[in-house]
């Protein structure tokens, strides 16, 4: 061991004292790397001080501070030999700003007095770097020592170093310590974590895991997909329930469609769940499996992570290609158990647990969910008979006449909900509408005879009174279920004003009408 090797190891502990745990913890667990061909102005340490968190860095720098000033420590000669005083005569300038750190000064100061200095402060820190392969705790407790026994060696190696210049300028302790910061900021990124470390944040992370909940689209393929440790290949046997199946770390999802991607939502609780919701999805199903280490990963959540065994239900929708398909997974802990099927109606389903395909109709409102669709998140349809002019709408609503009466289409308009409006084209027939936004809110509508029958927000048990055309127009749709409730609304529409809506014909003029606009 040299002269200053034996120096600094002998004084860095007191140093190390002097650190409080939950800045030094910051230091510790810092892996910003300065990237050496961005331009910026100083020193290596000072480039690298400028990527630490200022705040964390004011807290050393108050720690430290009376301590260092009391530092009486000087590098032998040898050690600072290389550098070479500004020559007499010389002259520099120097620039600050209201609210910069009380380092920034007197580390620019050093650099300008004495060129290199910090950089050899840098370079004795890292050929001195302390040995911490045998810490252990929890991780707050490696990353404060860690931070805390890194900065003492920076602060005796840059206060040695500065004091064996000699003069006032390097004397200053707040220039000592900022360059001991910004070294440990430059120095660390790339000195490997003590070995109890990753064990300790896998603890630590699975102590204050509470659940998860997420939404993302998996890639399909031959109509499955996997949530997993590790890959696995297709051909999963999903013959127990038509739906999922364990597979090794993890489980696979049968999906309707061969290729492409699917929207999975996904929740993880810690505690098993309730009875399951059964109102929006064709098939729901659920099986155990086991995690061989925990924290799968799964479009941009995961597993808790810790191994063990866990329970799946998953739901899905639209496997036959009636609708757009979707799926939801709910995850928790629980002991091994036999699958369970809680519903099953789609053909895939059937089809895979060797059972005779069900006949399904059509939902009601599915010949009208392309209007919607092309209408956006907020609008209102409106559709009159016996009136050939319309009017009380602003001057982007797309009106139409279409066989048996006229639809009129507002973007971010409801006057086909105002009372006197639907009174008025009622007046010689009949008028409904149905509006939405991107609030959820609703409203469907049904006038006759210039008086308006009833206008509400469709629920589930919403009274829409006893007319037997406006019950007739709402026969079979479901409300309570969160999908396509716009088709849902226009469907009862058309129903009660017994008009046809043709597709291609208005898609052409909605399309005409939008890029108008935006043109």
């Amino acid at each position: 061991m040299g002269d200053f090797e034996e120096l600094v190891r002998t004084a860095a502990p007191s140093v190390e004292a002097l650190i409080p745990a939950e800045p030094a913890a910051e230091l510790g667990r810092h892996t910003v790397r300065r990237s050496p061909d961005r331009f910026s102005g100083g020193s290596v340490a000072q480039q690298a001080l400028h990527l630490f968190p200022g705040l964390i860095a004011e807290r050393l720098l108050g720690a430290l501070e009376l301590g260092v000033a009391r530092l009486d420590l000087t590098a032998p000669a040898h050690v600072v030999a290389r550098l070479r005083p500004l020559p007499d005569g010389s002259s520099f300038m120097l620039l600050s700003a209201n609210g910069q750190s009380a380092m920034t000064t007197p580390m620019s100061m050093v650099n300008a007095v004495h060129p290199g200095a910090a950089d050899l402060v840098v370079d004795q820190v890292r050929a001195l770097l302390p040995d911490l392969g045998d810490v252990t705790g929890d991780e707050a407790a490696i990353a404060a020592k860690r931070g805390a026994a890194h900065l003492a060696v920076a602060v005796v190696v840059s206060r040695a170093v500065l004091n064996a210049l000699g003069t006032p300028t390097a004397a200053d302790p707040a220039a000592a310590i900022g360059i001991a910061i910004g070294a440990i900021a430059e120095v660390l990124p790339d000195v490997p974590m003590p070995a109890a470390y990753e064990q300790a944040v896998l603890e630590k992370r699975r102590a204050e895991y509470r659940g998860s909940s997420w939404s993302t689209t998996v890639p399909v393929f031959d109509h499955e997909f996997v949530f997993a440790e590790e890959a696995a290949f297709p051909g999963t046997d999903f013959t127990a329930t038509g739906l999922v199946a364990a597979i090794d770390t993890g489980f696979a999802v049968r999906t309707g469609i061969a290729e492409g991607t699917v929207p999975v939502s996904v929740r993880v609780v810690l505690d098993e769940p309730g009875e399951p919701d059964l109102a929006d999805w064709d098939e729901v199903a659920e099986t155990s499996f086991a995690a061989r280490r925990g924290d799968a990963r799964f479009g941009h959540g995961g597993m808790p992570p810790w191994p063990g065994e866990f329970r799946v239900r998953v739901h899905a929708h639209g496997r036959d290609g009636d609708d757009d398909e979707s799926h939801h997974l709910l995850i928790w802990p629980a002991p091994h158990a036999e699958p369970l099927v809680h519903k099953k109606t789609d053909r895939v389903g059937h089809r895979l647990r060797g059972e005779p395909e069900p006949a399904r109709a059509a939902a009601p409102e599915a010949a009208l969910r392309w209007l919607p669709a092309l209408l956006g998140a907020a609008a209102t349809v409106t559709v009159v008979t016996g009136v050939a002019d319309v009017d009380g709408f602003g001057p982007d609503a797309i009106t139409a006449e279409v066989d048996g009466g006229v639809v009129v289409l507002e973007l971010d308009g409801f006057a086909g909900t105002e009372r006197a409006v639907l009174e008025r084209l009622s007046r010689n027939g009949r008028a409904a509408s149905h509006f939405w936004n991107g609030n959820g809110d609703r409203c469907l509508s049904f006038a006759r005879a210039g008086r308006v029958l009833v206008s509400r927000e469709p629920w589930e048990h919403t009274n829409f009174g006893d007319d037997p055309e406006v019950v007739a127009a709402l026969a079979g749709l479901d409300f309570d279920a969160w999908r396509h409730k716009e088709a849902k609304g226009v469907t009862a529409v058309t129903r009660f004003t017994g008009v046809v809506l043709p597709q291609d014909d208005l898609t052409a003029v909605i399309r005409e009408r939008v890029s108008r606009w935006e043109g």
